[in-house]
């Protein structure tokens, strides 16, 4: 049988073939050499490859993608078939086979497939005409039910054209019928994702570095200045580490130093001298940011096999605010690449390089040293079965770590020794910041160095009083056996995902342990947590830590430094999650540990625990927060002097109306005084008309049917205010106020009753009114004073309480002002706040108390004082208020 005939030839139905195709299995009826193969790990690419480790695997398809089975292709082939079926030797004697033809490679050629086809064939073979009336054909045979699918594989060789034969006259051809679309793969990309972000990574920060100010739009809060300033003694001869000591290692200042020197070849911005210097140095952290996004994607992908879990980590890095706010005010970033350096060449087995990584970060900032601990633990691991050899590579590692740092430090070591031991004496001697510690030992300022830098025997470094140095070697004992406990703790340490929750566990340990934090040491935490759960928990603990640095910088420290309840409230939330991550940590190291069960069964909950703990923060801390923000502009300040004295004017019964009004010239005062005064007086503006505003009221309009009104004149209009009002009423009262300007209040009816003062003294003082406020046992009392003449003698305010029979029973005196603002300093004719708080001594028995005040000078001798009637005060003490107690 010629190989034509045996592939259009009909295989018979067998079930047990089917069956044993369907399955994978060889059947009887098919040659050994036609059994089922396994899959080639050489796949189709367009096609998903099977998962590896699966135990079997389906790669049937159906039969309408591979066609009928196909029939022996030549004479030796179907005896083989024949003798199989009928259960006969299939044995064969190659040496007496003929040899392949040449056609073999390419397989028979496909016969006929209908009656139609082989007609046409036939025809075209005797030289016949092959066109066909389609209409007069007969319906196909019914017996044909497989659909047939050829797959050429070669051309092939092209028959010789047949004899020319007359042809018929031309039928229109069928119409055709529509083609199957097929899908296309998608191209390949050109740029891979990492490029594509790592661009807009790059893109983002240099355009940030220059358009926005370092310290943000609050306020510049940045270390620029400090590294100007530290850079611009080179102009006297003088050099970190040569002539003065920091509480740094050298090598970030000399690298602010050369940043100095190439700025000075440009000529400086008028407007800022900083700009090529934040530039020329900015653009070096942004160097060292480009690293660590580098070196983020370089550890995701050892962590994790699927691209887009490797892209969502370095989506979530470029979008963090942290590393932004870091790489423009501080170069905490710097230290950072080195830690992830270390880390990533710990896991190549680069060991020698990892400790020259650690040693050199150390040399830019302490916190690096955190990975030595890491990077044994690893050697230990490796070496757990021969401890002499792992004793002698952990040896070896920090030998090239302490190598590192002696050949970075040998420059200053040999010209300026004395200036690295007062610079390691700054590091151990510094005072305690924005920690937990810090807290309870009653500070809540920032971290700041004392002592004076170009004394090389400086030894006074701390800005406050602590806990003796006991109480921190007690403290550092504690956090040693913790993390002494956690480093024998057996773990893979071969893994990479472990090595990372290992770095995490440690440096969020040394954050709990660290004597001081500030705002930007978090880009320390933020890259293990985002290895290790690139996810909505990940990003939940980022947000929060991120939020809680904003208001601790600037929202505390700049809007409202005196809300201490708000460090507190920030350092105590960042302490607890802090211990949380390092929970998370411990849990990827030691999943099934007894002392964690408890917090794996809760860290379902976490990420909504986390983000309902934020939103009810954000709910009560932002009323208190605006509060504090109010009450801190107004202290200490005119404004606030001016709110507080014009509140005692109603609480006085200065005025008539319930809300008395206030006339102000200028829109600049009208909002600067607006927030806290405009529940008390109603302020109108009387310079509308004069802008021509259409439907702005005259100060005619303004005035109609008062009796009494307030000005406070200011601005280009303030001559046409004041003007007008002294054509129209009489001035009963004038008060200044530095800085803000002049209040009066007229009255609009004749013969009107000029304001006295309730106390004047001698010497030209006058008390003009005061407020007094009881919270518990505490009572507070602000004085406004005046001065009608200079003031030489340095005089002291007393205020006390006294009982019925005129007894002492509690008091405060003080320089006006806690001693901030003493009377020889006062301007003539401007009012100046005094406040006081006197604490009520426990079980004071339930009656009437007088609120007195005075002055006294420095023998001790009262001031005498006269009432508005001009009679004098008893005991010298102006009377100010009775209080009753229950």
């Amino acid at each position: 049988m010629d190989g034509q005939n045996a592939m259009s030839q009909e295989k018979p139905n067998n079930p047990d073939e089917e069956s044993g195709r369907q399955q994978g299995k060889t059947t009887p009826n098919r040659p050994e050499g036609e059994q089922k193969k396994p899959p080639s790990v050489h796949q189709d690419p367009t096609r998903p490859m099977a998962p590896t480790g699966a135990s079997e695997v389906d790669d049937t398809v159906p039969d309408i993608d591979e066609g009928p089975r196909p029939g022996p292709v030549d004479e030796i082939q179907e005896a083989l078939f024949e003798a199989a079926q009928a259960d006969l030797s299939t044995e064969v004697e190659f040496d007496d086979l003929v040899k392949p033809t040449p056609d073999f490679d390419e397989g028979p050629r496909p016969g006929p497939v209908d009656e139609v086809q082989e007609a046409l064939f036939s025809a075209a073979q005797q030289g016949a005409a092959t066109e066909v009336d389609f209409d007069t054909l007969p319906e196909p045979s019914p017996e044909i039910t497989q659909k047939v699918v050829s797959f050429e594989k070669k051309q092939p060789e092209p028959a010789p054209a047949p004899a020319p034969v007359p042809q018929p006259e031309p039928q229109p051809p069928p119409e055709p019928a529509p083609e199957v679309e097929v899908s296309q793969a998608d191209p390949p990309p050109v740029i891979s994702e990492f490029w594509v972000l790592l661009a807009l990574f790059v893109s983002f920060r240099i355009f940030t570095l220059f358009l926005l100010r370092p310290g943000g739009f609050i306020r510049d809060w940045s270390d620029f200045d400090t590294y100007f300033g530290i850079a611009s003694l080179s102009d006297y001869g003088l050099y970190p580490f040569l002539h003065f000591w920091l509480e740094w290692p050298p090598l970030v200042p000399w690298l602010a130093v050369g940043a100095y020197k190439l700025a000075l070849l440009l000529p400086p911005w008028p407007d800022d001298a900083r700009l090529w210097f934040i530039l020329i140095l900015g653009s070096t952290f942004v160097l060292f940011e480009v690293g660590n996004f580098i070196l983020i994607y370089r550890l995701a992908r050892r962590l994790f096999q699927t691209p887009a879990t490797v892209s969502r980590v370095l989506w979530i890095y470029i979008g963090l605010f942290p590393p932004i706010y870091a790489m423009l005010g501080f170069f905490d970033g710097i230290a950072l690449f080195f830690i992830l350096l270390a880390l990533e060449l710990l896991l190549t087995d680069h060991r020698f390089s990892s400790a020259m990584a650690v040693g050199t970060g150390f040399m830019v900032k302490i916190i690096p040293v955190v990975m030595l601990p890491v990077a044994l633990r690893r050697l230990w691991s490796q070496y757990r079965d021969n401890n002499q050899e792992a004793g002698i590579e952990a040896g070896l590692y920090g030998v090239v770590f302490g190598l590192s740092i002696l050949v970075l430090l040998a420059p200053f070591l040999l010209l300026g020794p004395e200036w690295v031991l007062a610079s390691a004496r700054s590091m151990l001697g510094r005072s305690s910041w924005e920690t937990i510690w810090a807290i309870a030992e009653g500070y809540f300022g920032f971290g700041q160095v004392a002592g004076d830098r170009l004394n090389p025997a400086e030894t006074a470094f701390a800005i406050h009083s602590g806990w003796p140095s006991v109480m921190w070697w007690f403290i550092t004992l504690i956090f040693a056996g913790i993390y002494g406990y956690i480093f024998t703790r057996p773990a893979n340490y071969e893994r990479p995902r472990h090595m990372v929750a290992f770095g995490g566990l440690t440096m969020a340990i040394f954050m709990l342990y660290s004597k001081g934090y500030s705002p930007q040491f978090l880009v320390y935490l933020l890259p293990f947590i985002l290895l290790l759960m690139p996810d909505g928990r990940g990003l939940t603990y980022m947000l929060v830590l991120t939020g809680l640095n904003i208001l601790e910088q600037p929202v505390y420290f700049v809007l409202v430094p005196t809300a201490t309840w708000l460090l507190v409230f920030i350092v105590i939330a960042r302490f607890l999650i802090t211990v949380a991550l390092a929970l998370e940590f411990a849990l990827v190291l030691w999943p099934s540990a007894g002392l964690l069960s408890a917090f794996a069964g809760a860290r379902p909950y976490v990420p909504a625990g986390l983000g309902t703990f934020a939103a009810l923060a954000l709910l009560v801390l932002t009323p208190l927060t605006i509060r504090a923000y109010s009450t801190a502009q107004l202290s200490h300040s005119s404004l606030g002097t001016l709110a507080g004295f014009m509140e005692s004017q109603l609480e006085a019964g200065q005025s008539d109306a319930p809300t008395p009004r206030l006339l102000l010239s200028d829109q600049a005062t009208y909002r600067q005084i607006y927030p806290s005064l405009h529940r008390q007086f109603d302020l109108q503006l009387t310079d509308g008309a004069s802008k021509e505003l259409p439907g702005a009221a005259t100060l005619p309009d303004l005035l109609h049917g008062l009796d009494q009104v307030w000005i406070l004149p200011t601005g280009t209009r303030a001559q046409a205010l004041r003007g007008g009002l002294s054509t129209r009423g009489t001035e009963l009262a004038s008060y200044d106020f530095e800085g803000l300007g002049t209040v009066s209040l007229y009255s609009l009816q004749a013969n009107p009753r000029r304001f006295i003062a309730p106390a004047r003294f001698s010497g030209g003082i006058e008390l003009l009114s005061h407020q007094m406020t009881r919270r518990g046992n505490t009572i507070e009392v602000t004085l406004y004073w005046r001065a009608l003449d200079p003031q030489v003698q340095n005089l002291t305010v007393f205020t006390q309480i006294i009982n019925a029979e005129g007894q002492r029973i509690e008091g405060h005196d003080s320089i006006p002002a806690n001693g901030t603002v003493p009377m020889p300093n006062w301007t003539v004719g401007t009012v100046v706040a005094d406040t006081h708080r006197i604490l009520l001594p426990a079980g004071l028995p339930p009656g009437e108390y007088t609120l007195i005040a005075g002055l006294y000078n420095d023998f001790n001798e009262r001031l005498s004082s006269i009432d508005p009637a001009g009679v004098a005060h008893p005991n010298r003490a102006v009377p100010l208020e009775t209080i009753q107690l229950p």
